[in-house]
C-alpha cells in the first residue's frame, strides 16, 4: 500500500513541475529577455515558450493577459492583447 501511496505521489509531483518549464527563459537568447524585461517590467505571470527559431512570451500587465512572438532576431513578429 505504501508503494502505491508513494508512486501516486511522485507522479502527482512530476506532472506539477512539468509546467514548470515554460516559465523558464532557457533558450531564450539573452537579448530578446533583456528586451522585454525593459520594454514591460511591470510584468507578472510571465512564461516563455521556445519552438525552433521563434519565441513566444505570454504574461500579465495590469490585469490583462498579453502574447508577444519574436524571431530568431529579436524582432517582434505579433502581439496579441
Amino acid at each position: 500500500m505504501k508503494k502505491y501511496l508513494f508512486a501516486s505521489l511522485l507522479s502527482l509531483a512530476l506532472f506539477a513541475c512539468d509546467d514548470a518549464n515554460d516559465a523558464s527563459t532557457d533558450g531564450v537568447p539573452a537579448s530578446i529577455v533583456a528586451a522585454f524585461n525593459a520594454a514591460y517590467p511591470n510584468a507578472t505571470d510571465v512564461e516563455w515558450d521556445v519552438e525552433n527559431d521563434s519565441y513566444e512570451v505570454e504574461f500579465e500587465v495590469n490585469g490583462e493577459e498579453m502574447e508577444i512572438n519574436y524571431d530568431g532576431n529579436g524582432n517582434i513578429v505579433d502581439i496579441d492583447d
